[in-house]
């Protein structure tokens, strides 16, 4: 994992520390916001089938 500074120690490092830096979290954000969308289309599709069924 790469780290925002170049320290050797945790001496003298100070502030919040993003432990994303220099990851790929872009690439699963959309992958989880796919599969939402996915979750989404297939669930609602399930429903419309059983509400169907239900009114047969």
């Amino acid at each position: 994992m790469e780290a925002p500074f170049t320290a050797t120690s945790w001496d003298g490092i100070t502030g919040a520390i993003y432990a994303g830096h220099g990851s790929v979290e872009g690439m699963w954000v959309a992958a989880s916001l796919a599969l939402v969308v996915v979750a989404i289309i297939f669930g609602w599709r399930h429903e419309h089938h059983a509400y169907k069924a239900l009114k047969k």
